[in-house]
């Protein structure tokens, strides 16, 4: 089980995996939806369509 390093929160296999797409592939410790989008200045909507987007092309992170 992961938590988020910043608020604490558990995360889901998505959201550790769009850490890792986005942010550094061999991460040990992760953010959440929420606190990944502040970081990074969107919305989490948009960190949604990004992980469906990932989804849809087949990126290994996500299966």
């Amino acid at each position: 089980m992961l938590f988020c390093m910043q608020c604490d929160k558990r995360l889901t296999s998505d959201e550790v995996s769009i850490y890792r797409r986005l942010i550094y592939r061999d991460a040990e410790e992760y953010l959440c939806k929420a606190c990944l989008a502040e970081k990074m200045r969107v919305t989490t909507n948009e960190i949604d369509r990004k992980i469906e987007h990932f989804k849809k092309i087949g990126c290994t992170l996500f299966s």
